[in-house]
Parts: C-alpha cells; sequence; structure tokens
C-alpha cells in the first residue's frame, strides 16, 4: 500500500488561484456580529486579518461578504484551516451561492481601481 509523504509545514494547498483584495466583512457567531478584514479570495476560500483569532481550526464560521451594487449581501458557510497571529484566519468555503460570489471575485482590489482612475 502506498503511503503519501507529509506536506511540508506551510505548503500551498490551494487548487484555485486567490486575488488580494480589502473589504470588511461581517462575521456572525451567534448573536454576536464580527467586522472582519478580508485580504484574499478564491474560489474555494478566503482569508481575514485577525491578530488574536477566537477561531481554531476545524471550527464552522458564517459570514457575510458586500457585493458592489446589491442591497442584499453574500452568505458564506466554511470551515476554518487555519488561525494564527502572524497570518490571520483561513477558510475553505463550504456553501455559498456561487454565481454571486465569483461576481465578487472579478471585483479589482481598491489598489488597483484606484490606479486605473487616474
Amino acid at each position: 500500500m502506498a503511503t503519501r509523504d507529509p506536506e511540508p509545514e506551510g505548503a500551498e494547498r490551494r487548487l484555485e488561484p486567490r486575488t488580494d483584495t480589502a473589504f470588511f466583512a461581517v462575521e456572525i457567531r451567534g448573536n454576536d456580529l464580527y467586522y472582519r478584514l478580508v485580504r484574499n479570495i478564491s474560489a474555494s476560500g478566503f482569508s481575514f486579518d485577525d491578530r488574536f483569532p477566537l477561531e481554531r481550526p476545524g471550527d464552522p464560521i458564517v459570514m457575510e461578504f458586500p457585493l458592489p451594487g446589491s442591497r442584499e449581501p453574500i452568505r458564506v458557510s466554511g470551515r476554518v484551516v487555519y488561525a494564527r497571529p502572524d497570518r490571520g484566519v483561513g477558510v475553505r468555503i463550504e456553501d455559498v451561492e456561487r454565481e454571486r460570489y465569483a461576481q465578487l471575485i472579478a471585483v479589482p482590489p481598491p489598489s488597483r481601481a484606484a490606479a486605473g482612475s487616474k
């Protein structure tokens, strides 16, 4: 039986390219809401800044992302992959309205949008 070598510490496991971004989303934890600064997104996940993460790997997470031009946020459910003060929190998406989420991924990050308007 073949065995698989363990991945090296910090190995990249993403299957899709990530898009750097910067926008606030709302994490919903029971009756509490937390504003989170999302730093990158991909079709299968995202990460947000958090120097003192409450989340732990394996925890379920629910967030609402704004979609420019829409009054309705995109609800994203996922599972925490990592939670480290030096890297923030990484989440693998388990449930999302894919079409609307794809629209969000296509929005240029603020730095590129600002540069393009000059």
